[in-house]
């Protein structure tokens, strides 16, 4: 029978998996894992959590299972080899559960010690203790895990992403609201489930009211705001960038072929409207226009004696911003309205990657500004393919450091940042490491290699699962104060519809082939 504190914090005799062991083979209990042989008829899946009883009924260790092993020195290799050789008969070497020389040993690791306050109320504390052998291992009930890891009872205080299974059932996994302002990383290779996670992510910040900001490169979430009466803004059309705030090495970069001297007098006169935009965005004020560059450039060219060189300069700077698919003058009010709207999602995959750069950034910067004069409530930030955004060593431009700097001080602003990556490998790592809480999927080796050092205390058996989890699954980690301990969850099903789903070749080929005979 289990211990009184025991019985108090929920086991039963029917959890019972088995009494902690010592031996040459499977080791002994120490201040970081115990030992336990598993009792007959009992099958706890790797992650269980568990108690440990301790004599003198005061704490209670609490545990996980992380590894296990089963021993039958009738299954040795060299006695089934002489079983076949000698012809000994059909000997079944594992006659049932029961069978006495079969031995089933699992390992625990030690996470903390749970005992009771002066008020009567169960505490949880560092393990300062040294497990005992002999000692009574139960299951913990699956109505302790969310007080045990931390996680909020009722979905309404937080977003209900998943399961997890542990203690004979299944437990629905809240990720606590404060994990929203410390940023939010989502990994793993293509087709494990990434974007569906984004889009229950989503659904869960609409049903809390929270405004949603995406940029959409591969159209994941286009299906999403329709079903959540949000919006798709087309990036080139529906939304554009104002040209006077993109920077000047990107402003240059839309107007080719300029000589030496025409680009010297662009960037004088670049210099100053962008000093103009810059506070003008900030007071909310009307962004200067490609007149205004135009005199300035043209002022350059007179100050230098330099009209005819500042005329043609200005002729190419206006068709360039005129040709241009993604500039404009004005700053798009429609970045304000995010509040009516729960998700405003930005497609940006038809643009090049120089055209999303500038769009992501000039955005940003605008939703920043607005944020910090309290014109637009707290919102999140989604970034999809965000290697292809904020890329490792050190590589960058003034779009990409305007998003840097967005990620390292949004929290102060009331802004959550959600990045999304299937090459955590390329992706910058101080912008990795900003990311409190980690969703992680399937990953190959090389990517798991640098994510697993950020992941908390994810057991190794786990991480060495992570390259083979299935579709769906993902390991959630966090700071200790939002999730006690990291856990394996399944992600739970959509309300809203995908986005295009990974296509077969196979049958569009044949479609292909029957739409066009020969």
């Amino acid at each position: 029978m289990p211990s009184q504190l025991a019985t108090q914090f929920g086991v039963t005799d029917q959890g019972r998996l088995g009494t902690t062991s010592s031996s040459p083979f499977s080791g002994s209990p120490t201040f970081d894992e115990a030992p336990f042989h598993l009792e007959a008829d009992r099958r706890p899946a790797l992650g269980t959590y568990a108690l440990i009883e301790r004599a003198g009924d005061d704490a209670l260790h609490y545990a996980r299972i992380t590894s296990g092993q089963e021993e039958n020195p009738r299954a040795d290799p060299v006695t089934l080899q002489q079983n076949s050789a000698y012809r000994i008969g059909a000997r079944n070497p594992r006659p049932g559960e029961r069978a006495p020389h079969v031995t089933r040993v699992m390992t625990l690791e030690l996470l903390g010690e749970i005992r009771r306050d002066n008020g009567g109320e169960f505490v949880l504390s560092e393990p300062t203790h040294l497990p005992e052998t002999g000692m009574s291992v139960y299951e913990i009930p699956s109505s302790r895990l969310s007080w045990l890891l931390s996680m909020p009872e009722d979905p309404d205080s937080g977003l209900l992403l998943g399961e997890l299974v542990s203690g004979g059932g299944a437990v629905p996994f809240v990720l606590p609201m404060e994990a929203l302002a410390r940023h939010i990383a989502v990994l793993g290779k293509t087709g494990v489930g990434k974007s569906y996670a984004v889009g229950v992510v989503v659904e869960e910040l609409a049903r809390q009211g929270i405004p949603v900001v995406a940029f959409d490169v591969l159209g994941d979430l286009v299906n999403a705001a329709e079903d959540l009466n949000g919006r798709t803004l087309e990036g080139g059309r529906q939304l554009k960038v104002p040209f006077s705030v993109i920077g000047l090495t990107e402003f240059l970069s839309f107007t080719p072929n300029i000589t030496k001297e025409q680009q010297e007098l662009i960037a004088m006169g670049y210099d100053r409207v962008y000093g103009e935009a810059t506070t003008a965005l900030a007071a909310q004020q009307r962004l200067p226009g490609i007149q205004r560059l135009s005199d300035e450039i043209t002022s350059a060219g007179v100050a230098f004696g330099q009209e005819k060189v500042a005329a043609r300069a200005v002729q190419r700077v206006e068709a360039a911003v005129r040709r241009s698919r993604i500039l404009t003058e004005t700053a798009d009010a429609v970045l304000e309205s995010i509040a009516g709207h729960p998700l405003t999602n930005v497609f940006v995959g038809p643009l090049t990657q120089q055209e999303r750069n500038l769009i992501v950034g000039s955005a940003a910067r605008v939703l920043q500004t607005l944020r910090r004069r309290q014109l637009i409530p707290p919102f999140i930030f989604v970034l999809d393919e965000a290697h292809l955004f904020l890329p490792a060593g050190g590589e960058s431009t003034p779009s990409t450091s305007v998003i840097r700097e967005m990620v390292r001080t949004a929290r102060h602003d009331g802004i959550g940042i959600i990045l999304i990556s299937q090459s955590p490998a390329s992706l910058d790592k101080q912008v990795l490491l900003t990311c409190n809480t980690r969703l992680v999927f399937a990953l190959d080796r090389d990517d798991l290699r640098l994510v697993s050092g950020t992941m908390g205390d994810v057991p190794d058996a786990l991480l060495s699962r992570i390259p083979k989890l299935a579709k769906g699954s993902a390991v959630i980690s966090s700071g200790a104060d939002i999730i006690r301990h990291s856990s394996l969850v399944t992600i739970r099903r959509r309300r809203t519809r995908e986005g295009a789903p990974t296509p077969n070749l196979a049958e569009d080929v044949r479609t292909w082939r029957l739409n066009n005979p020969r």
